[in-house]
C-alpha cells in the first residue's frame, strides 16, 4: 500500500467513525465528505485516482482541515493516520530538579520498568476469561516502547489494536472493540479512579484499594516510575480513530506530590496485611445502611476470628438487603468470604469478597455471579 492509499483510507475511516456523510461524488474522480460536528467539508481522490500526482494536494488540504477542527498539528494527525493501528501513551514525568530531556539512568530503567508492570497488572486485572495468559501474552506482544522525547522526561509507549477475532472482547453492550483497546480503556480507567479515589476525604479502605488494582506491586512499581526527582506524573492516551472512545474513558490523568505520599502509606499498609479464606464463618447482623447516592446498601457484620470479635461490613444489591433486612435483622448467618487481615496497633478487617451466605443451614445465597 502506497503513503497515498494509506492516508486515504484511514482518512475516510475517521470521517465515517466520526459520522461524516459522504455528499456528492464525481465517478472516478473525487468524492466530498461533510462533517456536521466540526462544520467544514473536505474533497478527496477517488481511490483509482489516489496516486495521481495531484491527489496528494487534495490529501494535505483534508489532513489540514481535519486537523484544524481537532486542534491538533497536521504532522501529529498524518501520524495518527499513517500509525492507525495503534494507541499511543506518552507519561511525563517533571520536577525542578529533572532536567530538560534528562534523567538519571538507574532511575529511568527503574521508571520503565515499573511503567511496563502497570500495564501487565492493569491486563491481568481486566481478564478473566477461559485461556487468560494467552490472551495477555497476545496483548502484550503489540505494546512497544518507542524512543523518548525531550521534555521534562517523557516515556512514549504504542499499543497495537490487536484484533482477532477470538480475542473481540465486550467492553460494554453496544460495543464491540478490538482487545487492544479494551486493555487501553480499562488501563486509562484504572489509573483515572486511582488518581481520584486515593486522594478522596472519604475513607477508603485497603479491600476497597485492592479491587482498583491498588496492590503491593502497583505501590511499587508506581513508586519506581514517579521517581524521586519527579513532583508530576502525567499519563496522555492518545487514542486512534479506528475505533470509537468511550466518553468514560479519560484522556489525561496526573498524579502529585499528594498522590505519592499516598501510595507510600498504603503501601505501608498492605504489605503489613494478609489476605485469608474463611468458609461457613459465623457472623451476627447488627445493623444495615443505605449511603445517600449509593448504588449499593451496607450490612453490617461481627465475625469472630480466633477468639476475638471484629466488626465489618458488606455490600449488597437492593434485593439481598431487602431479604436480610426482613428476615434476619440482628440474627447470626453463616458467610463463606475473603478477608484482608491488617496488623498493625489495632488489627483490622475488611472485606474482599464474599463467595455465599447461608441464612439458615439449608438455604445458601451465592454471591459469586
Amino acid at each position: 500500500m502506497t503513503y497515498n492509499e494509506a492516508i486515504l483510507s484511514s482518512i475516510i475511516s475517521y470521517l465515517q467513525l466520526s459520522g461524516a456523510q459522504e455528499k456528492t461524488t464525481i465517478q472516478n474522480r473525487f468524492s466530498i465528505w461533510y462533517d456536521s460536528n466540526y462544520d467544514f467539508e473536505v474533497m478527496l481522490p477517488n481511490k483509482n485516482l489516489v496516486n495521481h500526482e495531484q491527489s496528494l494536494n487534495l490529501l494535505t488540504d483534508a489532513i489540514n482541515q481535519i486537523a484544524s477542527a481537532l486542534c491538533i498539528r497536521p504532522e501529529r494527525l498524518t501520524y495518527k493516520l499513517i500509525n492507525s493501528n495503534y494507541d499511543f501513551l506518552q507519561v511525563r514525568t517533571s520536577g525542578q530538579k529533572i532536567e530538560h530531556g534528562k534523567i538519571n539512568f538507574d532511575e529511568g530503567l527503574t521508571a520503565l520498568t515499573g511503567l511496563y508492570e502497570i500495564i501487565k497488572l492493569s491486563a491481568n486485572k481486566n481478564i478473566k476469561t477461559k485461556g487468560k495468559r494467552e490472551v495477555v501474552k497476545k496483548y502484550l506482544s503489540g505494546v512497544n516502547m518507542l524512543a523518548p522525547q525531550a521534555g521534562s522526561f517523557i516515556y512514549s509507549v504504542e499499543f497495537e489494536l490487536v484484533n482477532t477475532q477470538e480475542n473481540e472482547v465486550n467492553i460494554d453492550p453496544e460495543s464491540v472493540v478490538s482487545l487492544g483497546r479494551y486493555m487501553n480503556s480499562n488501563l486509562a480507567i484504572m489509573l483515572d479512579n486511582i488518581s481520584r479515589k486515593i486522594i478522596s476525604t472519604e475513607y477508603i479502605s485497603p479491600a476497597t484499594l485492592l479491587t482498583l488494582g491498588v496492590n503491593t506491586s502497583f505501590c511499587n512499581n508506581f513508586l519506581g516510575l514517579f521517581s524521586k526527582e519527579s513532583e508530576k506524573l502525567e499519563f496522555y492516551f492518545d487514542w486512534s480513530f479506528k475505533e470509537r472512545k468511550l466518553e468514560s474513558v479519560p484522556d489525561v490523568i496526573s498524579f502529585n506530590l499528594h498522590h505519592k505520599e499516598k501510595i507510600i502509606e498504603l503501601k505501608n499498609i498492605l504489605e503489613n496485611s494478609n489476605i485469608h479464606k474463611y468458609v461457613d464463618l459465623p457472623a451476627y447482623i447488627e445493623k444495615y445502611s443505605w449511603p445517600i447516592d449509593h448504588e449499593k446498601g451496607r450490612v453490617y457484620l461481627r465475625l469472630g476470628i480466633d477468639g476475638k470479635d471484629y466488626s465489618c461490613f458488606i455490600e449488597t444489591d437492593s434485593a439481598l438487603y431487602e431479604r436480610l433486612k426482613a428476615e434476619h435483622a440482628k440474627k447470626q448467618i453463616l458467610i463463606t468470604l475473603d478477608l484482608l487481615i491488617t496488623s498493625g496497633n489495632k488489627t483490622s478487617i475488611d472485606v474482599i469478597n464474599v463467595h455465599n451466605i447461608k441464612v439458615d443451614p439449608t438455604i445458601e445465597i451465592d454471591m459469586t455471579h
